[in-house]
């Protein structure tokens, strides 16, 4: 509780965003952008906010989330904007310092440290720092139509493993040119430097701009949830099931994945298996990927699973509906497994002692 007191006592989101109203729709209207803010820092972070806000605020807050499909740029840097202008203003009143104690006084520390690097503008950063905190693809979307010069010149800035990402998306011969143009490089004109790293920061603004980003609010929802503690989930699950129990039954299908199952530990799946037909697990793992299949043979004998891939090969090609339902009985019963605490998922049951 007392980590709910003093997020209450100094939150930015409280403050300049939610704020009491007689009003119901502007309340309303202030918790749908809580939600999409939330989205907009990132799940992580997403996940460390809400786990500090009071029970009655995330009633609101997630349906919310679970509701929102996009969020256009404009109303994206408006929403940004707020906070931005929250910590401008503690800023004004004592500089960088002064806004950090009050955020790390709010957040904690860690917190305080992302929301200031986010939000308050650093003076005189380096050439085309901007670009390591994207994804190799969408670096590789703005260098691609440059030449060989210029993605030298913008890959030799950014971060060792970000430019292998990059250089690894590129052709044969232009990769070999780009590596040689690299490797001569000794000295560069500030000048040159300047307003290249000005031309592909306006570009990159120039392709995000009037885009807005299509979202999957329940599964960010998911992932959100995933990242909390066991306890808290369960208690906001619990809680949003008398009010919308739909979008519980949802959320606690999604929270529970493939790739969990592919984690989890062998003892309970295999005593499972045992109980399974040879039939219903071909067509189980008919269109699975890699993964799951390997999970499945790892946990029945060379002989059975010899004999499940003859079934999967007279049952193909397996009907669609057929293969959904096979999976959505299965993987409702590792989930109940899970729940029970029979089944235990390596990296998110920390709890337990394997």
């Amino acid at each position: 509780m007392q980590a709910h007191e003093d997020y209450n006592e100094k939150s930015p989101i409280k403050d300049g965003l939610i704020k009491t109203s007689s009003d119901k729709k502007i309340d309303d209207n202030k918790y749908r952008r809580v939600a999409k803010f939330l989205l907009l820092i990132g799940i992580d972070e997403a996940a460390k906010v809400l786990a500090k806000l009071p029970q009655d605020q995330i009633e609101k807050i997630i349906p919310e989330i679970a509701s929102i499909r996009s969020v256009e740029k404009d109303e994206a840097e408006v929403i940004l904007a707020e906070f931005q202008a929250i910590a401008a203003r503690n800023r004004e009143q004592g500089g960088v310092e002064t806004a950090r104690t009050i955020l790390e006084k709010a957040y904690g520390k860690e917190r305080a440290d992302v929301l200031l690097k986010k939000y308050v503008p650093e003076p005189e950063k380096a050439p085309f720092e901007y670009l390591n905190e994207l994804e190799s693809d969408k670096v590789w979307v703005l260098l691609k139509d440059e030449s060989i010069p210029v993605r030298a010149l913008v890959i030799a800035h950014l971060t060792p493993k970000l430019a292998a990402d990059v250089i690894n998306q590129m052709h044969g011969d232009d990769k070999t040119e780009l590596i040689k143009r690299i490797a001569r490089m000794k000295t560069m004109d500030p000048e040159a430097v300047r307003r290249v790293d000005k031309a592909m920061h306006e570009k990159m603004k120039a392709i995000d701009t009037n885009r807005s980003e299509s979202m999957d609010g329940r599964g960010a929802l998911a992932e959100i949830l995933k990242r909390m503690s066991s306890s808290a989930e369960n208690e906001i699950l619990s809680s949003l099931s008398q009010s919308d129990s739909d979008l519980t039954d949802d959320l606690r299908r999604r929270l529970f994945s493939q790739e969990d199952f592919v984690n989890a530990d062998d003892r309970y799946i295999q005593e499972y298996l045992r109980n399974m037909e040879d039939g219903d697990i071909a067509v189980l793992i008919a269109g699975k990927d890699e993964k799951f299949r390997d999970k499945i043979f790892k946990n029945v004998s060379k002989i059975r699973g010899a004999e499940i891939l003859e079934e999967e090969q007279l049952k193909l090609p397996v009907k669609k509906t057929e293969s959904v339902a096979a999976t959505d009985k299965f993987m409702s019963a590792m989930r109940t497994a899970w729940e029970r605490g029979d089944l235990i998922v390596v990296g998110r049951d920390d709890e337990y002692v394997m």
